[in-house]
């Protein structure tokens, strides 16, 4: 087994998941089988599969075991690649599944967006585990705790302290109220958006001590229809506090460069547009990534051609435009919000719990689309064009599109930054040359303002 596959989970009690042959085994423990059994044969579930909001399960029982079979998503994202739009998505749909789980006698066990992932716009709940039998005495929702910690207190830490949402890397099991209460300004903590999930219990917290005795389980109560509805009304608060979370979106250089173009004119742009539409147009790619895709112009385009498309944009109001137009629009997009120079790494125990980001991407796209992008690489990363070129090899099965930025652009030259001598003798010629054995060229157009779109095939 290479460093880079996943291990097969073993966290969850009830079973554990591994791949093969393109799809995604999950091994049913004996204790949890009658229970797994009814719930993938409930109508619920064939409900929210039919929707799309749950993977969908084949059933396999054998001699050796009860396994469920799942489709492999081609493109699995982690919280931490997600824009804050993402992140609400994912906790709507777990409180939606939740509140209708109750109506079928069903209860929702676990809420971790680690449990979700993204087929285009769309959040999928994939842990068919997540649900168990309805216990009609209880008015407790047990997953209330792990839905504070990993959904509603990452958000606030956003939204209050600008942490960024990426830090939920190191937080598999989210934040404490604790965490967040010692961070915070006296005026924050007592704010009515922090007070409820965050400083009642951190207070709460340390008056009660190391050594007082732990709280007591509530009595059970026979009132079924009252406990329904003080858990609807949970789940409720929740999803109103949820949506009291979300930071807010502030416009930034690159959230607002269509806008703030100065380096093209109205016919320039059009002209790249043009272009890139016919590439589409005549080689029809089926899969396509679209790198520093800012707020989605061309993803959306590619989307419209066809094709499914994965747009990489590592300025998180950007990404967060990104996944709001292909949701509003049914667009098969899928944002993730990552950075070309910094990927994701893996993590987890050992290490291979959750996959790097590159082994993902890698071979999965019939074009990949770099537009004014390998400029930012070259000069704010100061990555030589032939390790950007041997990466896009990597990405592509066929082919490559490249907007060339010569040194006279003004956008090269106040990125270059007086570093004139190591960057300013860079020419189409320099990328012929870290091309030269890996791609062929294709079609080029020279823009008005002097850039030049290149369209390579891999060798």
């Amino acid at each position: 087994m290479s460093a880079n596959t996943p291990l097969p989970t073993f966290r969850d009690p009830a079973g554990s998941l591994c791949f093969e042959d393109g799809l995604v085994i999950r091994k049913i423990n004996p204790a949890a089988r009658e229970e797994a059994l009814e719930f993938v044969n409930s109508a619920f579930y064939q409900r929210l599969q039919q929707r799309g909001d749950m993977v969908s399960s084949t059933i396999e029982d054998t001699p050796e075991g009860l396994r469920l079979l799942h489709p492999k998503i081609a493109v699995p994202t982690y919280p931490w690649e997600w824009a804050s739009s993402q992140w609400l998505a994912a906790a709507e749909l777990t409180l939606t599944l939740a509140e209708e789980g109750l109506a079928e006698g069903w209860n929702l066990k676990d809420a971790t967006p680690l449990n979700i992932l993204f087929v285009g716009p769309k959040p999928v709940l994939v842990d068919v585990l997540s649900f168990e039998r309805l216990d009609p005495t209880s008015s407790t929702w047990l997953a209330y705790g792990q839905y504070m910690r990993t959904f509603l207190l990452p958000l606030l830490t956003s939204k209050l302290l600008h942490w960024p949402l990426e830090l939920s890397m190191f937080k598999r099991d989210g934040y404490e109220p604790i965490d967040l209460y010692d961070a915070l300004s006296f005026s924050k903590r007592f704010s009515p958006t922090a007070f409820w999930p965050i400083t009642l219990p951190a207070l709460l917290e340390k008056r009660k001590g190391s050594g007082d005795q732990p709280v007591k389980p509530r009595a059970a109560n026979k009132d079924a229809e009252l406990n329904l509805h003080i858990l609807r009304r949970t789940l409720a608060s929740l999803r109103k506090s949820t949506h009291k979370a979300m930071p807010a979106d502030h416009a930034t250089e690159w959230s607002d460069y269509k806008g703030n173009l100065t380096h093209y004119t109205a016919e320039q742009s059009q002209a790249k547009y043009d272009w890139v539409k016919s590439v589409l147009t005549d080689f029809k790619p089926g899969t396509v990534l679209d790198i520093g895709a800012n707020t989605g112009e061309f993803s959306k385009l590619a989307s419209e051609s066809g094709a499914q498309v994965v747009a990489l944009e590592r300025e998180p109001v950007s990404a967060g435009k990104i996944f709001n137009t292909s949701r509003s629009a049914s667009l098969n997009i899928l944002t993730i919000h990552a950075d070309l120079s910094r990927p994701t790494p893996s993590v987890g125990w050992d290490n291979r719990e959750s996959s790097a980001l590159m082994p993902r991407l890698e071979g999965q796209f019939d074009l990949v689309m770099m537009l004014a992008v390998i400029h930012h690489i070259v000069l704010l990363e100061q990555i030589p064009l032939a390790a950007i070129l041997d990466l896009c090899y990597k990405l592509t099965r066929n082919l490559l599109i490249i907007e060339w930025v010569p040194v006279t652009d003004p956008m090269f030259v106040s990125l270059m930054r007086g570093r004139d001598d190591l960057y300013g003798s860079l020419t189409s010629q320099s990328l012929f040359a870290a091309c030269k054995s890996k791609f062929d060229l294709v079609r080029e157009e020279v823009l008005g303002n002097g850039r030049i779109m290149y369209l390579f095939a891999k060798k």
